[in-house]
């Protein structure tokens, strides 16, 4: 039994981003990726931010497009912390693997990035919006 097709990308993410010597370098390990960032975490950290889907026609299965956010959190001074983590984020993104439990990905891009500074004036944000196509693999 397969996953929902969000649930298959967001796990796909967050296994493949661990694994990533360049995500480990400028996160530790383990990687500071959360779906829900614990109270006190420690900076920086990633989290998982807005994710949106929705239903295009496919060929033989439907196709799903999912626009997913990954937020950097950073307490360094100044915006480099939080870009090298982005671009760190983004390299290991180009190699995300095609199988996510019961899905394929077939299409995968960045949709833009930015960076600028929180609300509370310490932190530096960094947000990372990615578009992905997946299809159910046939016979799941």
């Amino acid at each position: 039994m397969s996953n929902s097709p969000e649930l298959a990308l967001q796990t796909a993410v967050f296994s493949h981003v661990q694994q990533d010597a360049g995500v480990q370098a400028a996160l530790t390990l383990p990687v500071r990726l959360y779906d829900d960032p614990p109270p006190s975490p420690s900076y920086p950290f990633v989290s998982f931010g807005r994710h949106q889907s929705r239903p295009i026609e496919g060929d033989a299965e439907p196709v799903l497009e999912q626009e997913l956010s990954l937020h950097v959190w950073s307490r360094y001074g100044g915006k480099a912390e939080a870009q090298n983590v982005l671009h760190a984020l983004r390299e290991a993104l180009q190699t995300m693997p095609t199988q996510m439990n019961g899905h394929v990905l077939v299409g995968f891009r960045t949709i833009f990035s930015d960076t600028f500074r929180a609300r509370d004036g310490r932190v530096f944000q960094a947000v990372l919006r990615l578009r992905v196509l997946t299809q159910r693999t046939i016979n799941s």
